[in-house]
């Protein structure tokens, strides 16, 4: 029997066959080519149904309103809906492309990404973020396999500050409408506190997601218990609802989900869903209170988050009149899980140095505004505390400190928090229009709304500046002896750093006619830095060469030229992984390696391929010869 003598049947049970896959494409890109070929074929690959399970697992994230417009225009038809999505990500991609290749621009087409597509571009920019790297700078868990594409690290690097850009907007929109109390119903406060995970990339559906599986465990948990798991079984007894809440308790203790000791208290990761939902169980009061509220409404269970003085608890009602409410404590729920207004609530009132008169007002549920404010300042509190051998990232903490800071301002309507995210915000080199400007500021009141736009308006103003700062090394009267992308060793202080750029101002009579003045290299740093690192008292002083480095740990320094520190080297695959990993932003200026002849140097990425326009042929040399000159 010949192919084409096939029955129809067949065609559609082998197309539905086709592999299914989150990381891969193969199955929609045969079923698209299947709709090039013959009749038969075309009318099998056409059948709507064949092209649900694929759209469902690529696109796991989208805006609700968008995909739902998108299902009144199209119904069913998963095969319109999956292409229209992929048009939808071929745009966003192409604007991604746009900013790795060109500096100029790029917070407007972040705004346009953010904007115009928001999440339903989610799925794609993470592939991006997830794309094939060199095999020089993969990680000892991370696989090389499938084809690097141009500009590959970068490309991470810009993917992924685009998808913090459009969860941060996302989030801040949403504490904005809770300040403004048009959002608070049931959902509200599962979103909320989810959104201080979209700071890390990690928006409130997968929060939603991992709090579904988890739900579906506790109703089996109960099942088993032989415990009701329908609402009407369950909410006309006082008795039933508190075996329920306990045995919730008892669900998370047995998960994992317990009581931080004192020593891991103040570990800021237990005040993130997407880490004390995973990584970071034992964790805080008010994170257990978040899952216990959010497990129980899934349950069909009335349950709210109470802003108790000592420590965050939890209250559990029913829809009958006649049934108490019930307090329980989740954090302590080891030695009692359900309180005692009477004795156990006046009791905690009394160890916190509260009068406990009246006691019911403080056992009423909290509005969703007044946990996001507690659990952001828990995040700035965490900062005065922080365990000395915890390992944490330099990049975690600012975005920590920088959500902290946001929630606050939108809450308490303070410009001292607006100082300081202004402060830390070149560390998110997206977010100034996105996040900033279009989400932030219309909330705030307008005094501290006009103060931010003019801040806005004035790193907008410097952001143009910088992408068309052009740096030629022929211009300068001095030679500049190191170049972009050296990987060298300090002499003295024997840490290993790479050169990501150096500082050079020209005088005005340079400015006049760059074409044949030289310029006067010449420190750009504070006077403070200046002075405690005695510039003035070197042979040139402040006319010469600063170089800017990462360090192997990740940290950022600027480094006077004198020969006999810095000294070129050449080290294992497995150190450039690690500087990727120390400090993420090197994936913004380098792209690649080279290291022939016992020496090494770092490809530039295309931004800084315009900003030192000579220094890549200088790193030739330097690799080919041994000379810079």
């Amino acid at each position: 029997m010949t192919l084409k003598a096939l029955p129809f049947d067949v065609y559609v049970q082998i197309l539905g066959k086709l592999p299914i896959s989150a990381h891969s494409d193969d199955g929609p890109r045969t079923l698209g080519a299947c709709l090039h070929a013959s009749s038969i074929l075309r009318s099998a690959a056409s059948i709507a149904t064949l092209w649900e399970p694929h759209y469902h697992a690529r696109y796991t994230v989208c805006l609700p309103a968008s995909e739902l417009s998108r299902k009144q225009a199209l119904g069913d038809d998963w095969r319109a809906l999956y292409i229209e999505r992929v048009r939808l990500d071929r745009r966003a991609t192409k604007i991604l492309d746009d900013i790795i290749m060109e500096r100029d621009g790029r917070l407007e087409r972040a705004r346009e990404v953010t904007s115009t597509f928001s999440y339903d571009v989610w799925n794609a920019l993470a592939a991006e973020a997830q794309c094939p790297i060199p095999e020089s700078f993969c990680g000892a868990y991370e696989s090389d396999e499938g084809d690097v594409p141009h500009h590959a690290i970068p490309r991470r690097f810009w993917a992924r500050c685009l998808l913090g850009t459009i969860a941060r907007s996302h989030a801040v929109r949403t504490w904005s409408r809770i300040r403004n109390e048009e959002d608070d119903d049931a959902r509200a406060l599962e979103t909320a506190i989810a959104c201080l995970s979209s700071y890390f990339a990690h928006p409130p559906m997968e929060i939603s997601s991992l709090l579904d599986i988890l739900s579906d465990s506790c109703r089996s948990y109960l099942a088993d218990k032989n415990l009701p798991t329908v609402p009407v079984e369950f909410n006309h007894s006082e008795g039933v609802l508190c075996r329920i809440s306990s045995s919730i308790c008892d669900f998370l203790w047995e998960r994992g989900f317990r009581a931080a000791e004192h020593s891991r208290f103040n570990v800021f990761n237990t005040r993130f869903p997407h880490w004390f939902l995973t990584t970071h169980k034992d964790t805080i009061p008010i994170s257990l209170v978040y899952i216990f509220v959010c497990l129980a409404r899934r349950l069909g269970i009335r349950a709210a988050p109470v802003d108790f003085p000592a420590r965050v608890l939890a209250i559990v009602s029913s829809p009958e009149p006649t049934v108490s409410d019930i307090i329980v404590d989740v954090f302590g729920s080891r030695n009692k899980a359900i309180l005692s207004i009477e004795e156990d609530i006046s009791r905690l009132l009394t160890d916190a140095g509260i009068a406990p008169l009246p006691v019911m007002r403080y056992v009423q549920p909290a509005s969703t505004a007044s946990m996001v404010v507690r659990a952001s300042r828990n995040i700035l509190a965490s900062f005065s505390f922080l365990p000395p051998m915890e390992s944490v990232s330099e990049g975690d903490l600012h975005t920590a400190f920088y959500v902290g800071l946001t929630v606050n301002l939108i809450f308490m309507d303070d410009r001292r928090y607006l100082l300081n995210i202004l402060k830390h915000i070149s560390r998110f080199p997206l977010d100034i229009l996105s996040v900033l400007t279009d989400a932030l500021a219309p909330g705030l009141s307008p005094h501290i709304q006009e103060q931010l736009m003019a801040s806005c308006k004035a790193a907008h103003e410097d952001e143009d500046e910088a992408a068309a700062s052009v740096t030629l090394r022929s211009k300068l009267s001095i030679p500049i002896k190191h170049f972009v992308g050296m990987v060298f060793k300090h002499a003295k202080y024997e840490y290993v750093g790479y050169i990501y750029g150096w500082e050079v101002s020209f005088s005005l009579s340079a400015l006049v006619d760059v074409g044949s003045m030289f310029g006067q290299p010449s420190c750009m740093a504070s006077e403070g830095w200046i002075t405690s690192m005695n510039v003035d008292s070197l042979p040139r002083g402040r006319h010469q060469p600063f170089y800017h480095i990462f360090t192997q740990s990740g940290s950022v320094r600027s480094q006077m030229w004198q020969k006999r520190n810095i000294k070129p080297t050449i080290l294992k695959p497995y150190a450039y992984h690690q500087l990727f990993e120390n400090a993420p932003d090197a994936s913004r200026y380098f792209e690649g390696l080279v290291q022939a002849n016992e020496r090494a140097r770092l490809l530039l990425s295309p931004e800084l391929l315009s900003a030192y326009p000579e220094d890549n042929a200088v790193g030739e040399r330097w690799i080919n010869e041994g000379t810079t000159s």
